[in-house]
C-alpha cells in the first residue's frame, strides 16, 4: 500500500527543489509583498475601527483587499507548484492571473476571504460594546467590585474570538488549502467544483497538515530576530513544501489510496 510522505521528507523534497532557485522566488515573494502591504496598512489606518460602522466598512475594505490579493496568490501558487514540479519559476508568474479570465480567481477568493472575514466579525461587534463599555472608566478607583465589563459579555467576546480565528483558520487554511493548486491543475472545472474537490481532498488529511503547518512555527519565530527579512526564505521554503504537499495527496487520491 502507497503511504503518504512524512513531513521531514516533504521539507527534504522543498529544500532540493529550491536549489538554484532562491534568488527568483526571494525576489517575487518581496515584490509581492511591496504590492499588497502598503494597501493592507493604509486600510488600517485610514478605517476607524472604534465603531461599528467602522467595524463593517474595514470588513469590507478588506473583502475587496482579499480579491486583488488573490490575483498574487495564485500567481505564487502557480510558482511554487512549477518549483514542486522540478519546472523553472519566473518573477513575472506572479502576475499570470491579471490578464486573461479572472472570474473563476474571483469567485474561489471571494469565497476564502468572505469565510475569513465573517468568522472573527461577531467578537468584533462584541468587542465594541466591551470598549464602549469602558469608555469612562475612571481607572484610580477601578475595582472588581465597579468593573463596568459584565462578566457574561466579557466571556462571550473571549469565546467569540477563540472560535471565530479557530474557524478561519480551519476552512482557509485547512478545508480549502488546495483549492489554487486543483484550479492550476484542473483548468476544466468550475469554481464551485473546484471548492469542493478541495474539501473532499482534505477528507483525513487535515491533521497532517496542521503538524505540517505548525512545524514551520520554530522557523518563524526565529525569523524575527532578523527583523522579519528571513521570512523571504522561510516562506518560499513553507509554500513548496506546501506544493508538495498537495502533489502526495493527489497522487494518492489518483492511485485509489
Amino acid at each position: 500500500m502507497n503511504q503518504y510522505l512524512s513531513s521531514d521528507s516533504l521539507k527534504s523534497l522543498a529544500k532540493g527543489q529550491l536549489l538554484g532557485k532562491y534568488g527568483t522566488v526571494v525576489g517575487a515573494t518581496l515584490l509581492h509583498v511591496l504590492c499588497i502591504f502598503p494597501l493592507g496598512r493604509a486600510i488600517s489606518f485610514i478605517i476607524d475601527t472604534n465603531t461599528l460602522p467602522g467595524i463593517f466598512a474595514y470588513t469590507i475594505a478588506n473583502f475587496l483587499f482579499g480579491l486583488f490579493a488573490g490575483y498574487f496568490l495564485a500567481g505564487l501558487t502557480y510558482m511554487h507548484l512549477k518549483i514542486a514540479c522540478s519546472q523553472t519559476p519566473y518573477v513575472k508568474d506572479l502576475f499570470c492571473f491579471f490578464k486573461g479570465d479572472s472570474s473563476k480567481i474571483l469567485y474561489i477568493q471571494a469565497v476564502r476571504s468572505a469565510i475569513w472575514l465573517l468568522c472573527p466579525l461577531p467578537s468584533q461587534i462584541v468587542g465594541y460594546y466591551v470598549n464602549l463599555s469602558m469608555a469612562d472608566i475612571d481607572y484610580a478607583t477601578l475595582t472588581i467590585e465597579n468593573f463596568p465589563v459584565s462578566a457574561p459579555l466579557y466571556l462571550l467576546y473571549i469565546v467569540l474570538s477563540v472560535l471565530g480565528v479557530a474557524a478561519g483558520l480551519y476552512f482557509r487554511f485547512l478545508l480549502l488549502f488546495p483549492v489554487f493548486y486543483l484550479m492550476l491543475d484542473f483548468p476544466e472545472y468550475t469554481a464551485p467544483q473546484l471548492l469542493k474537490m478541495s474539501i473532499q481532498l482534505m477528507k483525513g488529511n487535515k491533521a497532517r497538515k496542521l503538524y505540517l503547518s505548525l512545524s514551520f512555527v520554530p522557523l518563524y519565530l526565529l525569523s524575527f530576530f532578523s527583523c522579519g527579512i528571513a521570512l523571504l526564505w522561510v516562506r518560499p521554503y513553507k509554500n513548496v513544501t506546501n506544493a508538495n504537499f498537495y502533489l502526495d495527496l493527489i497522487k494518492k487520491k489518483n492511485q485509489g489510496l
